[in-house]
């Protein structure tokens, strides 16, 4: 038994309403352990964005929820059946409990060699454990979703049991009948039509009926529509569509489809259904940093969801993006990403980023010599377009020196006790502005480690001349070795990633994240550069002041400007 986080609204009143619940802490997946901050962490983008609930198991989450609740166990031949020794122990704070049994009540008999179900004088007495402790529960002001496992394939097998089953928690007060194909293995047309019946077949009673899919055969997303064009109005899905197995629907997909695409109303959100979902990204990154792993080509909210390298493609997209993009990126919180291999790239991010060259072509062909340069030392910047947009910045302004700082030095020391307590320290000394002003500054602090120390001396020699890189957070850091052959002389590629937690005006509801990458045969070399990089790349292109030390690198570079 689960319980579920979240406010109950009407989705039987409206059509066009929807209920969603994230399953993602519900569902196991095969390696993957949330902490409790990564779950606070997660749960509180999911409330943001307007979830209606999340769905938590008790027994996993004793650190979140602080209740005794009973459990639900399943034994041979019995779909329900429930511990009549552990009592229901239910704290105030709890109001919404998943109770779950299954429907195949018919193929678990035939392979027990049993009777024939309507032989079988147990299943009354099922129905009627299944209808008391869903009473019991009801008494006790609990808000009951009843959780129908293997709907489908038991449906297919013996639709009466499994509809006297839905019509046996109806009866005894479910507000929520999901239907679940836990096997994955049913297709759209199916499930549509078992939906359908069951809406007719449960007409009379007050419960709004859900759907619940798994993504075995790789339809839990088309499975979940089809339930949902049939008349269900509940949906349950995990974020990036993890969970057991194949894993189950996925919300990421789900939300564009049913918000932008089909007309639902699926978010407690009064914001326009362009504005909805621009956390989107956002929360598919801290789920698959969670988890260790992403999906490359997910829809909507991969790196590569809205990435063009065709030739074709770029010229079509230049003039239109409707012609080979689904959506408007920035509605899912993403960003159109062109190949950096062609010219026509350059060319677009120069006018994105609003810089004036005469020669764009020109500048175009020198930026990607270089890429193809620094690509053979170890760099990579398919994940890192921040660093691509400084080296375009770098390439027009050849002659005009762009540095809002740049570091004159920097050193580490670390020491170790003879009890093992280790102490790690920073200094470093920075020059703020040009020559003909500048000013140089320096600071020390100590850390955990070397990155961490030298990124905290590096924003103490800052803060008073920028303080608005005091809202900059390292949201990630990692360190490859880009040529093992060489052991430990090996060159390193270091990347740090990047989100601001005060955003220029304009990026309010998606706060913008960014990543550098930097290579040296000294791994804090690698480190303090891309870290360096990061703190530029806020200071230049998303400083919400717009205040640099002379000159005012705009200026130096000419008019700004904006082609279509």
């Amino acid at each position: 038994m689960s319980i579920l986080y979240g406010s109950t609204k009407s989705a039987d009143g409206d059509a066009t309403c929807l209920e969603l619940v994230d399953t993602t802490f519900r569902e196991k997946t095969f390696g993957v352990t949330f902490s409790t901050g990564e779950k606070f962490s997660i749960i509180e983008q999911l409330n943001s964005m307007g979830i209606s609930f999340v769905e938590l198991r008790r027994e996993e989450d004793q650190e979140i929820i602080h209740s005794s609740l009973w459990s639900a166990t399943n034994r041979k031949m019995k779909p329900v059946l429930f511990e009549p020794s552990k009592p229901i122990v239910v704290e105030p704070n709890i109001e919404n409990i998943t109770v779950r049994a299954s429907c195949l009540e018919f193929s678990f008999a035939k392979r027990e060699g049993a009777r024939s179900i309507n032989a079988n004088c147990d299943l009354a007495e099922d129905f009627i454990a299944l209808r008391d402790r869903i009473t019991d529960l009801r008494r006790r002001g609990m808000n009951i979703f009843f959780d129908a496992q293997h709907f489908f394939d038991g449906f297919y097998e013996n639709s009466d049991y499994a509809l006297t089953l839905l019509e046996t928690a109806s009866k005894a007060g479910a507000s929520r009948i999901v239907l679940s194909d836990s096997r994955g293995a049913s297709l759209p047309e199916q499930v549509e039509r078992a939906t359908k019946i069951v809406l007719h077949y449960l007409s009379n009673h007050r419960v709004v009926l859900g759907i619940h899919a798994h993504n075995d055969c790789g339809l839990a997303v088309a499975n979940t529509i089809a339930a949902v064009k049939a008349g269900a109005r509940h949906v349950q899905a995990t974020v990036n569509g993890i969970g057991e197995r194949a894993g189950n629907a996925d919300l990421c997909q789900l939300l564009p489809l049913f918000v932008l695409k089909l007309g639902y109303k699926a978010l407690n959100s009064s914001q326009p259904k362009e504005r909805q979902l621009q956390g989107l990204k956002a929360l598919s990154e801290s789920v698959s940093k969670a988890c260790g792993f992403s999906i490359p080509n997910q829809p909507f909210v991969s790196d590569l969801a809205f990435a063009h390298s065709d030739p074709s493609h770029l010229n079509a997209v230049a003039c239109n993006h409707e012609r080979f993009e689904v959506i408007d990126p920035a509605w899912v919180g993403n960003t159109r990403r062109i190949t950096h291999d062609e010219i026509s790239m350059i060319i677009s991010q120069i006018s994105e980023l609003g810089l004036y060259t005469t020669d764009r072509e020109g500048v175009a062909k020198n930026l990607l010599e270089k890429i193809k340069s620094l690509e053979q030392m170890g760099y990579k910047f398919n994940d890192c377009l921040a660093s691509v947009h400084l080296l375009i910045l770098e390439t027009i302004s050849a002659d005009v020196v762009v540095a809002p700082f740049s570091i004159l030095g920097w050193e580490i020391s670390s020491a170790k006790s003879s009890d093992w307590s280790s102490s790690v320290s920073a200094t470093i000394r920075v020059k703020i502005g040009v020559e003909s002003n500048s000013r140089i500054l320096s600071a020390d602090a100590k850390g955990v480690g070397p990155i961490h120390a030298i990124d905290l001396a590096l924003k103490k020699a800052l803060r008073n001349e920028f303080p608005e890189i005091n809202q900059v957070k390292l949201t990630s850091y990692s360190l490859n070795i880009v040529d093992s052959l060489n052991g430990t002389a090996a060159l390193a590629r270091a990347r740090t990633e990047f989100t601001d937690k005060d955003p220029p005006l304009g990026l309010l509801y998606n706060p913008p994240t960014w990543a550098t990458v930097a290579v040296s045969a000294d791994v804090v070399d690698a480190s303090v550069k891309a870290l360096f990089d990061g703190y530029r790349y806020k200071l230049i292109f998303l400083n919400k002041r717009e205040r640099f030390p002379l000159p005012d690198w705009r200026m130096a570079l000419g008019r700004r400007y904006s082609e279509k």
